[in-house]
């Protein structure tokens, strides 16, 4: 059963999805490319998104000094690795962000 307040951040939701549709170009061409148009509506909803539920919870501010952290503790051959972990996730990160991006446009168009 829906709590009260599940109600009004499906509401908020909502609200920032439209706000970031509203901002989205004519006629897009990349996610990276088009991204700075509406970036702030984008971080917004994202952060709109990491404070539903746990399984979406992230830290970008400590992430970071985090992955330095580790880094420092690495050997050499280790810190290599873990880099080539990182740089893959963040390629896979942007993929999907491409992706969904042009789900969109393409949904836009058919409209």
């Amino acid at each position: 059963m829906a709590k009260p307040h599940d109600a009004d951040r499906t509401l908020d939701l909502a609200r920032r999805a439209e706000a970031l549709a509203a901002r989205l170009p004519a006629s897009g061409t990349s996610f990276a490319d088009d991204l700075p148009g509406f970036d702030t509506e984008f971080r917004e909803l994202v952060d709109a998104v990491r404070q539903l539920d746990a399984r979406f919870a992230f830290d970008r501010d400590g992430r970071p000094a985090a992955v330095e952290t580790i880094r420092a503790a690495l050997p050499g051959i280790e810190r290599e690795l873990l880099d080539a972990v990182l740089d893959d996730h963040a390629c896979e990160v942007r993929a999907i962000q491409e992706a969904l991006y042009l789900v969109v446009l393409t949904q836009r168009r058919s409209i």
